[in-house]
C-alpha cells in the first residue's frame, strides 16, 4: 500500500515538472553552538523548491498549476552526542495554484527521534480557499501510516485544517504564520501544529533573515513523552 501512495504521487509530481516556467528555489539554514559548563550544539537546513506553469500533455490541460517540494532537517548534540533528530519532506501539487479555490494533492513523511516517532507517512487530497489579503484556509484528508519506537505499525484517517496568514508590514518585512489542526476521523486525538515566521530583507540581494517559532502538540504521545514541545530558532534564506 505505501509503494503504491509513493508511486502514484511521484509520477503525478515528475510529470509536472517538465511543464512548468516560474521556478523558486530557496535554502534556509541556522546554527546555534553553546560551550563552557555544557557542550550543545544545534542546526536546522531547510530546502524549498516550486515551479508553476500550464500543464498541457495529450487532453490533459491544467492551467496554473504548481509543484514544490520541501525538505528539512534538524539535529542537536549534547557533550558530543547525538540529542535530536528530526527530518520532513512534504510534495505537493496545487492545481490553478492563483485561483480563489486551489484543489491539490499531497505526500508528507517526516520522524523525530525526540519524541520517539520512527515515520509518519500522510498521502492526501485537499483544497484551499484564499479571502484575500494573504488569508487563506485549507482542508486534506489523510491517509495517516504510523510508527513509534517499540510499537506496531500503525494506520488510519486523519483531517487536516489550516488557516495560514501572510502579512507584508512594510518593504522587507514579511510575517506567515500557520496553524495545523490534524484531528483522527473520531476527533478523539489530535495534532496540532503552529509555524510563526518573520523574515527581514538584507542588502544583499536574495538573502533575508529568518525568525521561526514552532509549537507542536500530540494530544496522544507514547508514555513517558509530553504532549507540547516548542522550540524557536534564527536563521537566513537564500534565493538561488
Amino acid at each position: 500500500m505505501k509503494k503504491t501512495f509513493k508511486h502514484l504521487f511521484l509520477y503525478i509530481f515528475l510529470t509536472s515538472i517538465g511543464y512548468s516556467s516560474e521556478v523558486t528555489n530557496q535554502v534556509s539554514a541556522s546554527y546555534y553552538n553553546y560551550s563552557g559548563n555544557y557542550n550543545y550544539a544545534y542546526y536546522d537546513v531547510s530546502w524549498f523548491y516550486s515551479i508553476i506553469g500550464d500543464i498541457n500533455k495529450g487532453s490533459i490541460n491544467l492551467p496554473d498549476t504548481e509543484f514544490s517540494i520541501f525538505l528539512s532537517n534538524s539535529k542537536s548534540t549534547y557533550e558530543g552526542s547525538l540529542y535530536t533528530n528530526n527530518a520532513n519532506l512534504v510534495l505537493k501539487t496545487d492545481l490553478y495554484a492563483n485561483q480563489k479555490f486551489s484543489p491539490f494533492l499531497i505526500f508528507q513523511w517526516t520522524f523525530d527521534s525526540t519524541t520517539a516517532l520512527d515515520y509518519r507517512i500522510n498521502p492526501g487530497i485537499g483544497g484551499k480557499l484564499r479571502f484575500g489579503k494573504g488569508f487563506s484556509i485549507s482542508y486534506a484528508g489523510l491517509w495517516e501510516i504510523e510508527k513509534y519506537t517499540g510499537y506496531e505499525e500503525n494506520s488510519f484517517f486523519r483531517h487536516s485544517f489550516r488557516p495560514k496568514q501572510k502579512l507584508h508590514l512594510m518593504e522587507g518585512i514579511k510575517i506567515e504564520e500557520q496553524f495545523f489542526y490534524k484531528p483522527t476521523s473520531d476527533f478523539e486525538s489530535y495534532l496540532i501544529e503552529n509555524i510563526f515566521t518573520i523574515y527581514i530583507d538584507t542588502v544583499i540581494p536574495g538573502v533575508s533573515l529568518s525568525i521561526q517559532q514552532n509549537y507542536n502538540l500530540n494530544s496522544n504521545p507514547p508514555p513517558g513523552y509530553k504532549k507540547e514541545d516548542t522550540y524557536i530558532s534564527l536563521g537566513f534564506s537564500l534565493q538561488l
